[in-house]
């Protein structure tokens, strides 16, 4: 059942029994950098401590950090102040309304970042949903709410206490303690975190938004250069080349394709790819019906598959796996409302793919059609003008025939086919020889000129 905080002045008591109490952050427990002499003095035994606490926060404000390095220090002031034997922080992803863990004191490189619990769901996501710290003394995996992870042994220890990361009144995310033995949790403890968390929570949304800057010049720069290479290059391969490679760099993915459709054999070639996993590149071509692809082709919208070891109409899974590839985002690329093509990324972690990557993607698929697009239209007008250069010559050369021959027009045509059949040579080839005879046959008079084989037409 959840329990609700309680407003009244009792709330503010630590309850050390195997109940859980859930409480609203007190007011009091809310203090601002002006209010760090009255912290200290509050918190009596460990005064010097704190004092170093407190200078070290300022410091680390003041630093030019990362928010891996940020997140890391907050675990470590944490794990220093509680005398706890692990800290995990997590952190929300508004764009999926999900709490991912980002930062802990025990080694779980592949967890960070894919841990992850919809707001509201176990302690630390109802902690995040209500803005409210819970501690619990003993026996925290008995609560109703507490989710657990195998990944993560934290979630066997006994004592817990979860409370909110914020900023400016607004929680980014959950700073979570843990014991291995019960342990009581006291007034001061609880508004000792409470105060890492609400100085480094401004720390944090501001290393965030310095990130997500960083991620949106970087974004930009390579939608600059895809348009650059675009008007500067002139073989559409080349072209491809240079977005796959940039899209795979700003994406930190493992690979990326571009795979165009082949609609008469139904298949998928790669017309272009990043690729650091070399065997992808051996299952080419492939066959669009049944397909992850397909789908992309058919709808004309974007996927996005977390693992694809568990979708069944993957293909090649055994490639997936044995190339570390993990998780997939595919985009159409749409050219006059035809979808065309799709460009890949697969990244080696389970990633979800936020909205603004995925706007993203679209954006630099919709440049790569245009890119496409343009490059048929110039082949298709180059067909077109050597298809009109050669019937001009043909006509000149039938002209030269039905002069020097007496033949009719069409006995002059069939004369040029044959010939050209006989001699394996395009008709155009056999035009040209035969204009080029005429024009030195004018130029040296009656003079004999020498003939050749594919001249004999004359």
């Amino acid at each position: 059942m959840e329990i609700k905080g309680n407003s009244d002045s009792k709330s503010s008591d630590i309850d050390d029994s195997k109940n859980e109490l859930d409480r609203p952050r007190d007011p009091l427990l809310h203090y601002g950098l002006a209010e760090e002499k009255t912290l200290v003095t509050t918190i009596g035994e460990s005064s010097s401590t704190q004092v170093a606490l407190l200078h070290r926060i300022s410091s680390i404000v003041s630093s030019d950090q990362d928010i891996e390095s940020i997140l890391n220090e907050m675990v470590s002031l944490t794990m220093n102040v509680t005398r706890s034997d692990a800290c995990l922080v997590y952190l929300i992803d508004h764009s999926t309304n999900e709490i991912v863990l980002r930062a802990s004191q025990l080694p779980h490189d592949s967890e960070i970042g894919n841990v992850r619990m919809k707001m509201g769901e176990g302690i630390t996501g109802w902690v995040a949903a209500h803005n409210s710290v819970v501690a619990l003394a003993r026996n925290a995996s008995a609560d109703a709410r507490f989710k657990p992870f195998s990944s993560l042994q934290e979630d066997t220890y006994q004592a817990f206490m979860s409370v909110p990361l914020v900023d400016s009144g607004d929680i980014i995310g959950v700073i979570n303690v843990h014991h291995r033995e019960p342990h009581h949790h006291s007034s001061d403890e609880v508004a000792l975190v409470t105060f890492i968390g609400e100085q480094m929570g401004g720390l944090i949304a501001r290393a965030k938004l310095a990130e997500q800057s960083q991620t949106a010049v970087r974004r930009m720069e390579t939608l600059a250069a895809v348009a650059q290479a675009i008007s500067a290059e002139s073989y559409l391969e080349r072209i491809l080349q240079a977005i796959s490679e940039m899209l795979a760099e700003t994406l930190d993915s493992a690979v990326c394709s571009i795979l165009l459709v082949d609609d008469e054999k139904k298949e998928l070639t790669v017309s272009a790819a990043r690729c650091s996993a070399p065997d992808y590149m051996h299952r080419l071509p492939i066959r669009m019906e049944g397909s992850l692809i397909e789908y992309v082709i058919r709808q004309g919208h974007p996927i996005i598959i977390p693992n694809i070891h568990n979708e069944k109409q993957y293909r090649y899974p055994e490639l997936a796996r044995k190339s570390g590839l993990m998780s997939l985002l595919a985009a159409p690329l749409t050219s006059q409302g035809k979808v065309i093509g799709s460009i890949n990324i697969y990244t080696r972690d389970e990633r979800t793919f936020s909205d603004d990557e995925v706007g993203f993607v679209k954006v630099v698929a919709g440049q790569a059609a245009i890119a496409i697009q343009n490059a048929r239209l110039m082949s298709e007008t180059l067909d077109m003008k050597r298809t009109l250069e050669a019937r001009k010559l043909i006509e000149r050369a039938k002209g030269i025939l039905q002069y020097k021959h007496n033949l009719t027009e069409e006995e002059a045509y069939l004369r040029l086919r044959n010939e050209s059949r006989r001699l394996r040579r395009s008709m155009r080839d056999l035009a040209e020889a035969v204009i080029l005879a005429d024009d030195l046959n004018r130029k040296d008079g009656p003079a004999k000129v020498a003939v050749r084989e594919d001249e004999e037409i004359m």
